[in-house]
């Protein structure tokens, strides 16, 4: 059985356009003490296309253009998000989700029987409901 210590804190990402969402990633991947990275797992279209501040090295970020991913979040959204952490092994997750359709169902499908296992999802950021991202991880 897997304890809470072992999972990869993990914070959803909605809401708000490409440049705003570019930004609230450059505020909440700040360091991690340790050097561990900071995975960030983009969906749908637009990458880091705004303005937005440069990310450090300490931050990775993997695109999944996959379309709806309440439709596709199945296998190809599993196979995405457990590369990316078997391949860095970071401290924290940020999930951007795009525009924000569907969020409570694949809130639910991170919270799910397989992928609830190595992910705690801690919270959503959703940049539609005004938020402040800073006080996400705390």
């Amino acid at each position: 059985m897997t304890t809470d210590l072992a999972r990869v804190p993990a914070l959803v990402l909605c809401g708000g356009s490409a440049g705003d969402r570019d930004a609230a990633v450059a505020r909440l991947a700040g360091p991690v003490a340790g050097g561990h990275p900071v995975a960030v797992l983009r969906t749908g279209p637009g990458m880091f296309g705004g303005a937005a501040p440069a990310l450090g090295p300490h931050v990775v970020v993997k695109r999944t253009p996959i379309g709806c991913l309440c439709c596709t979040a199945g296998v190809v959204f599993r196979v995405a998000l457990f590369g990316l952490l078997h391949a860095t092994r970071p401290a924290r997750l940020i999930v951007d989700l795009g525009p924000g359709e569907h969020v409570g169902a694949l809130e639910a499908e991170l919270r799910g029987e397989s992928l609830g296992r190595v992910l705690t999802v801690i919270g959503r950021v959703d940049l539609d409901a005004a938020r402040a991202p800073e006080a996400a991880w705390q």
